[in-house]
């Protein structure tokens, strides 16, 4: 029997670019730069999406590999389209490492790459013990609306911030963080538009702080010495705590 024609169009070729850039923004970044090879028209249609996540599991584990690929990537990547979201993913994989792994020693130059292209949405996830340092434009990024960082119980100061200045600041999510006196403090100051704040077994070691927009406040599962804590959060509308502290607010 004969096939008719059209019977199976390529419905990807009607669409246009735009969308298809839209659909791959869903896309791990080993699969999008995989998609280069499909035609001639997609080509260097990956170059241009503003959605990244690298995933270190999508590479096994393996460090240099997943190192020399997000640097490669970005590398030849369209400088001039900018980052929305960009998430780099190394959980649950790299539990021994050490001070020189390839991955710790790049981290800066991705943060500041994403910094660099305007990065609305920026979602970081390490385990292990190596020494870690962000870039100090971070903490100054004009166009950060959402920050997730889960860094195995750092110490957040020890990631150097010389200041906190995130001013279009609305979400922050804090995954396995430590946070001692006025350190927790001091981020807050420094982000003064911050509308959802969330905390997940994070080290609160300390008695009070205060988070006069936060409106939304979520605290999990947190460690702290102290029996009791005080929190200044007279604009919150949603509270959810799950925790074995009492929790004074005011």
């Amino acid at each position: 029997m004969e096939r008719k024609e059209n019977e199976n169009p390529d419905r990807l070729s009607s669409f246009s670019d735009d969308l298809i850039v839209s659909i791959l923004s869903y896309l791990p970044a080993k699969e999008v730069a995989q998609t280069c090879i499909l035609s001639k028209r997609w080509r260097n249609l990956w170059a241009i999406v503003p959605s990244l996540c690298f995933d270190i599991s999508n590479w096994d584990g393996d460090s240099q590999k997943f190192n020399d690929f997000v640097g490669k990537f970005l590398l030849k990547r369209d400088g001039t389209t900018d980052t929305q979201i960009f998430r780099i993913l190394c959980q649950g994989i790299m539990h021994i490492c050490d001070n020189f792994d390839p991955v710790y020693s790049e981290a800066n130059n991705w943060i500041t790459y994403a910094v660099k292209h305007n990065v609305r949405i920026l979602e970081l996830f390490f385990c292990g013990n190596c020494a870690l340092r962000f870039p100090v434009s971070l903490f100054t990024c004009k166009t950060l609306e959402t920050l997730k960082l889960e860094l195995n119980n750092r110490n957040f100061m020890k990631l150097k911030p010389s200041a906190v200045h995130l001013f279009e600041l609305r979400n922050l999510h804090l995954v396995r963080m430590n946070f001692a006196n006025d350190n927790l403090e001091k981020v807050l100051v420094g982000c003064p538009n911050l509308l959802d704040l969330t905390m997940e077994k994070c080290v609160l070691n300390m008695s009070e702080f205060s988070c006069h927009s936060v409106q939304r406040l979520r605290i999990v599962g947190p460690y702290t010495f102290n029996k009791t804590i005080s929190i200044s959060a007279p604009c919150v509308q949603v509270l959810v705590l799950k925790c074995h502290m009492v929790v004074r607010l005011f």
